[in-house]
């Protein structure tokens, strides 16, 4: 088919909007069978960008009841024809146009202090509330059910309601809890059919609380809004919950009756959300870009969702919406990474700043293209992320979040643990930008360690030279291959690479003598420092001694200061440095 730019739905999060302005549609629709015939409430977890939003939107264009006219359902039939669900007209009988809905998305919900993220729900609630004044005119609504769908409706946007005190704050905690269940009690008083409730993101809330400190009284809030609507709420037909965490706790999910997680490992609606690789490769051919299924799979695939190869519908559709802008070429349009921009990318700096080694080795493991066994985190509340937590916590929140997956094919050591990878060249690309800004001269922490080892090594002071190398590396992070001594030349050459415009020159793999020395540092005046490396088998005392000592016999029997000393330097100082993991042994002697 015949495809422009602005037929992928980039940002599309209605169904409705994008079956209405023609844009292209993988069809999801066969799906709906088994989400409405299944559990009572249903918690869908998924990675974000992953398309959640979309896919509940699909669910409550298909049930949604014309209120104005309950048996009307061309709405549906505009909506879905064609689509795989359509064909099931024993299905379509019973759900199409048969339900009311509420569904509301958190994912907007935000403030730095309780206040103002309570105003954010209030605005969100505002909204939601003025879809259904019409039930202010039914004769079949209590007086009291009415008024307080008035009141609520306009506290919502009262601008006199007063967050900061007491009073205004207990009126809003109460329309915030009580929204959901209420208004599905008036649906179901005026259509005789319990509601469809759908809560999309219901988690960011509670990320942005933990952030901003005031986490338990949004867990209170978002818990007991979540527990009126799908606990004890008989007006209930069905619930739809979507987001990236469980949060286990007892005042959001437990006690539901009928009640099921489709999270990562569970295989239940495992392909609703993402696309598939079949999905991907169909779309591709009709896009005439069959060519470019490799390059999309490399850059996009590997998420393993209960054993459903899927991809991030986000980032193929950018890919494919920018491959055919004018002037492209979609034959050859080279991948991006999308997901970048798509939201804050901090959790990976907060991983790449982890002060523990052996963390940082696990995270450098990952990044090399190899695997990690981890022990999952079940969270009691949402994680509090920081440069101390725990790598299988940040490991467990990133593969709910989609920087990592699980692995294929590997055994674990035991029941509970998981192994996990980078799933992509996309998410791969997303640690290598942080890396070159943290390991870079953007980043001043970073540029003071290295002006230190510069006065250090030029000082001749061999033991705080290695203690500030010990240092760097201890969170340093390459995409070279870490399995040979190159990558600590390229680490070190990195690091002192930094200095060459303060009036110091640097030399690597030049030849000296009668050989190529690592590196080597000049001052432009009288001194100079010669850098030689070697990559130790065993972390021993004794094997980096001798290593270090191999490597200063190396300068000095292949008079890599030769050259040196023909150009006036008289104060030369050499360096033998034995690495062993994201450890290191530094000798010094000086030139005769």
């Amino acid at each position: 088919m015949t495809v422009s730019s602005t037929d992928f739905p980039i940002g599309f999060e209605d169904f409705e909007e994008l079956r209405n302005q023609g844009k292209i549609y993988i069809d999801k629709t066969s799906c709906l069978k088994t989400l409405l015939s299944g559990a009572e409430v249903t918690l869908l977890l998924r990675p974000r960008r992953f398309g959640k939003t979309l896919s509940m939107s699909t669910i409550e264009k298909f049930v949604e009841i014309n209120y104005s006219n309950p048996d009307d359902r061309s709405r549906q039939e505009k909506l879905f024809e064609g689509l795989s669900v359509f064909n099931d007209r024993e299905l379509c009988d019973k759900y199409m146009g048969r339900y009311p809905v509420i569904s509301i998305s958190l994912k907007s919900v935000k403030g730095t202090d309780f206040p103002r993220a309570m105003k954010s729900m209030l605005n969100l609630l505002g909204n939601l509330f003025d879809k259904y004044l019409f039930l202010l005119d039914s004769d079949k609504q209590s007086a009291f059910r009415k008024n307080y769908l008035k009141q609520s409706s306009e506290a919502c946007f009262d601008q006199k309601l007063n967050l900061r005190e007491t009073d205004g704050m207990d009126t809003a905690v109460d329309i915030v809890k009580n929204s959901l269940s209420h208004l599905s009690n008036m649906l179901y008083r005026e259509y005789g059919r319990k509601a469809v409730i759908i809560v999309d993101e219901y988690d960011v809330p509670l990320q942005k609380a933990k952030v901003n400190g005031y986490y338990d009284e949004m867990l209170d809030v978002v818990g007991d809004m979540l527990g009126n609507a799908l606990k004890t709420n008989n007006s209930m037909e069905k619930g739809f919950v979507t987001g990236c965490l469980r949060i286990a706790h007892q005042s959001i999910f437990t006690d539901i009756n009928n009640f099921v997680t489709c999270d990562l490992n569970n295989k239940r609606h495992s392909e609703f959300i993402g696309l598939t690789k079949n999905e991907t490769e169909n779309l591709l051919k009709d896009c005439g870009m069959e060519n470019r299924i490799n390059d999309v799979q490399t850059w996009y695939d590997g998420y393993n969702i209960a054993g459903s190869d899927m991809l991030c519908p986000w980032s193929v559709l950018n890919f494919l919406s920018n491959a055919h802008l004018p002037g492209n070429n979609p034959a050859t349009f080279m991948p991006e990474n999308y997901w970048v921009n798509s939201s804050g990318n901090d959790i990976i700096e907060l991983c790449m700043r982890h002060p523990n080694s052996s963390d940082s080795q696990r995270l450098q493991n990952l990044i090399d293209g190899k695997t990690e066994e981890i022990e999952p985190t079940e969270f009691t509340t949402y994680p509090e992320i920081s440069t101390k937590t725990d790598f299988d916590t940040f490991a467990t929140l990133m593969l709910h979040t989609g920087y990592f997956t699980r692995a294929r094919n590997v055994k674990t050591t035991n029941e509970t643990s998981t192994v996990i990878k980078i799933p992509n060249k996309e998410i791969l690309n997303c640690f290598e930008n942080k890396a070159k800004y943290l390991f870079g001269c953007k980043n001043s922490e970073w540029m003071e360690k290295a002006y230190s080892l510069r006065d250090a090594l030029f000082a001749g002071k061999a033991e705080d030279a290695q203690k500030i190398i010990d240092n760097m590396l201890m969170t340093f992070i390459s995409f070279r291959d870490t399995a040979y001594e190159s990558y600590y030349h390229g680490f070190m050459t990195g690091v002192l690479s930094m200095m060459i415009t303060e009036g110091i020159a640097l030399k690597s793999n030049q030849e000296s003598g009668n050989g190529y020395s690592d590196i080597i540092l000049m001052d432009g005046c009288n001194s100079a420092v010669i850098l030689e490396f070697k990559k130790c088998e065993t972390n021993t005392p004794r094997c980096l001694k001798q290593t270090c000592e191999d490597a200063l016999e190396q300068i000095i029997r292949n008079q890599y200061d030769f050259s040196l000393k023909q150009d006036g330097y008289a104060d030369i100082l050499m360096y033998g440095i034995a690495f062993h993991g994201k450890k290191c042994l530094v000798k010094m002697t000086e030139s005769d």
